[in-house]
């Protein structure tokens, strides 16, 4: 569900498309609504899995940003602006798109980053821990350090979060 909140910006351009092409504001309405719902379920998310997942100690010993993946969402949620041919965007399809994602995610036991998380100032790194495996950490601070990071909670099989210190 986390991956799927990645999309909530499209809406914004199903809006605008809606109600600037079509003059459907009802559903122009309907695609800004899920935006906003679907930007306040990533929080929920992230509150939830902060406050009741359980802390694992973690050591860190590589990071580098992953925030400069969030450009290509960007270019994604451009897409339906610049292809505003013709056709008209069927809920239909973009239900089928997101199901689609969510099989590929879930299938493929990734995370990504998560552009929505990063308005609200979350940002994204790619870890290597004392284990030898690469994660893909969330966390609400910018890190200078990789050994600042000491607990986290774990969102999927390759991705976590950093807990907030007790």
């Amino acid at each position: 569900m986390l991956a799927l909140t990645a999309i909530a910006p499209i809406s914004v351009s199903l809006a605008y498309i809606y109600a600037a092409k079509d003059h459907n504001y009802q559903l122009a309405a309907i695609a800004a609504c899920s935006c906003l719902l679907l930007g306040a379920l990533a929080l929920w998310i992230i509150e939830r899995a902060q406050a009741g997942l359980e802390r694992l100690p973690v050591t860190i010993k590589k990071a580098k940003s992953a925030d400069k993946e969030v450009i290509g969402f960007f270019v994604a949620y451009a897409l339906p602006l610049v292809f505003r041919g013709q056709a008209t965007p069927e809920p239909g399809a973009w239900l089928l798109a997101a199901g689609m994602l969510l099989f590929v995610l879930w299938s493929t036991h990734s995370l990504q980053v998560n552009p929505v998380l990063g308005i609200f100032g979350y940002h994204f790194y790619e870890v290597e821990t004392a284990d030898g495996i690469t994660y893909l950490l969330i966390s609400k601070r910018r890190i200078n350090s990789a050994l600042a990071i000491k607990n986290v909670v774990q969102l999927s099989e390759y991705g976590i979060l950093e807990a907030p210190t007790k």
